[in-house]
């Protein structure tokens, strides 16, 4: 076989598995998946590292074809960012969580303020929610984290009861994301929508973002409030598309 169709065979067996390890809520199948595909992964790479391959014959992205509809992941994977975490999560979509998160927070949050985003009472008192609600989702992250350095401790019993509760912080960690992401989705909205009728909600909609140089963002620095809460809601959109979780789970929680 080709090493160009043995590639072709691989990625689409990475993106099955990975279909499957994200859908699935037993614990114990998902470590057997996660375990098939760190072996695929490194066949892979092997693959591409001794034979010299014809991108034109593979005819697909082979590094970054899973990411094409997350631009905002695909660049954090690209820049390498919080490449020496990964190995602290153990999870690979716990670690992709981990840095939307950790953008929302260098770059996003600071807007969610009195300061930043000046509103009508009801909206300013929805506003200051959500850094409450984010501080809930990164203790939960850092329990996730604190549960996966553990597992090489315990054996046996032990062990198997350790998996089940990492299990349940991932599903709890997924589900308060969602939730909290498909509500910025609706509260940016709203406001995008009364700012383009020239409504009252945002009362400065049309003001330069600024950002001293303790704060340190730069992705929204210099662009107009109503712009950043496009941005913002675009953020969150993809999250939310990336987590991809049933609305079945939701409403069962």
């Amino acid at each position: 076989m080709k090493p160009e169709e043995e590639l072709k065979r691989l990625n689409k067996l990475i993106r099955q598995f990975e279909s499957v390890r994200k859908s699935t809520t037993d614990p114990f199948q998902e470590e057997r998946v996660s375990k098939q595909l760190k072996k695929l992964k490194a066949y892979k790479e092997k693959v591409e590292t001794f034979h010299v391959i014809n991108k034109d014959e593979v005819n697909e992205i082979l590094e970054y074809d899973e990411f094409q509809n997350f631009p905002f992941l695909k660049g954090f994977v690209e820049r390498d960012e919080g490449e020496k975490e990964i190995r602290q999560f153990d999870d690979r979509e716990v670690f992709h969580l981990s840095l939307y998160l950790s953008f929302f927070e260098r770059e996003f949050l600071a807007l969610l303020s009195e300061i930043k985003l000046k509103l009508d009472f009801k909206h300013s008192m929805e506003r200051d929610s959500f850094y409450h609600r984010f501080e809930k989702i990164r203790r939960q992250l850092y329990d996730f984290k604190d549960d996966t350095l553990a597992l090489g401790q315990y054996e046996g019993k032990h062990e198997e009861d350790m998996h089940k509760r990492s299990f349940k912080l991932k599903r709890n960690l997924t589900l308060e994301a969602d939730r909290f992401f498909r509500h910025l989705i609706k509260f940016t909205s709203e406001l995008i929508k009364d700012i383009e009728r020239k409504g009252l909600k945002c009362l400065n909609s049309q003001e330069k973002i600024q950002f001293d140089k303790i704060e340190e963002s730069s992705y929204i620095a210099g662009i107009l409030v109503a712009q950043a809460l496009i941005e913002l809601n675009t953020f969150s959109k993809e999250l939310v598309s990336y987590l991809n979780v049933p609305q079945i789970e939701l409403q069962e929680k």
